[in-house]
């Protein structure tokens, strides 16, 4: 049970400080990022039959990560499945022709609020060029994969690791 709040930093991330009462009555502290949910997607090309990643430098890695094409529910009010079909199209450049929910889950809830949704999208059609929006910085690389080449990547991306091996065994 949270004792109280208080907000220690706020910019891009947001830190708190909680203090907690544990089930056996101590007081203890804890610093939790508060952050914005997320959506991500595994996406499927179904004309060329592969699927697309992007690739971006990551400030917690420290390096360029190909994961799954994703980002975070920062527009108030706007449906996850519209957020999602929106950062496909920004990131990758294509329209969503189908898509299903796989499955949500925190990030790492051990310090952290953010919760992703974690989706399959089919595409087909390209409607412009993506790499990310110019004013959010994004610097992205789109990369398309084959099944076999998919599978023999080493992704070091939870979200990617949980939809590739969705793919594994339920797609194809």
């Amino acid at each position: 049970m949270i004792v109280n709040r208080e907000n220690k930093y706020k910019g891009f991330l947001n830190i708190d400080l909680l203090t907690v009462k544990t089930k056996k009555g101590q007081e203890v502290k804890r610093e939790v990022m508060r952050r914005k949910d997320a959506v991500a997607s595994l996406v499927y090309n179904e004309e060329t039959q592969k699927y697309i990643f992007v690739s971006q430098w990551r400030p917690g890695s420290l390096a360029d990560i190909i994961e799954i094409p994703a980002g975070t529910l920062d527009h108030p009010g706007e449906d996850k499945r519209d957020a999602m079909k929106r950062e496909i199209e920004e990131e990758i450049g294509y329209s969503v022709k189908s898509m299903i929910l796989l499955d949500e889950c925190y990030v790492s809830p051990g310090g952290n609020t953010e919760m992703v949704s974690i989706y399959f999208s089919v595409v087909d059609e390209k409607i412009g060029d993506g790499g990310g929006v110019e004013g959010e910085h994004e610097e992205i690389d789109i990369i398309e994969m084959t099944k076999e080449e998919m599978l023999s990547t080493r992704f070091n991306d939870a979200k990617t690791i949980i939809a590739v091996n969705w793919a594994k065994y339920n797609h194809k």
